[in-house]
């Protein structure tokens, strides 16, 4: 099986050691390698852009989706990110390649204010967020995707909370580790 996962930092792995990924922990909990196509400050445009290049020309089996974040930093719409994940889905459809859907981490607001941008609205962006996680469950379940609400879980969990880097945005080794988990619990 050959797995391919696209996305911004957060699927890179911005922050922590590159085998602290969750694409480099699902790769050795599966044993096998998976191509982490995740590339820091990327919206879900750059990432539709580059999606035959760094998936299709792959030939992979499945692919995992997860972005938006940056999108919604850059005041884009959030219908506009479901209409981007949705062209990549097609496109997956179309060369036979199984679409994962991941929905985004949410940010922890304190701490971004004081890292980033103090003119942001992060309670905005958290309710885009949220906003974006039921909308990409409700086109899943219409298109029958598997639609993996990572954010959500983590929330409910309470574990990010505590795991979130300086920055407020990127998390973690423990919440890398954690996104595996869910990943290969719910998935493998």
């Amino acid at each position: 099986m050959n797995i391919v996962c696209i996305g911004d930092s957060l699927t890179f792995g911005y922050g922590v050691k590159a085998s602290e990924s969750w694409v480099s922990v699902l790769s050795v909990k599966l044993g096998m390698k998976i191509i982490n196509k995740g590339v820091p400050g990327n919206t879900t445009t750059e990432m539709k852009n580059r999606f035959i290049k760094d998936v299709i020309n792959c030939r992979p089996d499945k692919v995992l989706i997860m972005g938006g974040t940056n999108d919604l930093f850059l005041k884009g719409r959030v219908s506009d990110v479901v209409d981007n994940i949705a062209l990549m889905i097609e496109h997956c459809k179309k060369h036979k390649i199984e679409p994962i859907i991941l929905t985004s981490l949410p940010v922890n607001e304190d701490l971004a204010e004081k890292t980033w941008f103090t003119d942001m609205d992060y309670k905005k962006i958290n309710a885009d967020l949220t906003e974006l996680r039921h909308l990409l469950i409700q086109y899943s379940s219409e298109k029958s995707v598997t639609c993996l609400d990572i954010g959500t879980h983590l929330l409910e969990e309470g574990t990010i909370r505590d795991h979130f880097l300086e920055d407020g945005i990127h998390v973690s080794e423990v919440i890398h580790k954690r996104v595996a988990e869910i990943i290969f619990e719910s998935i493998f």
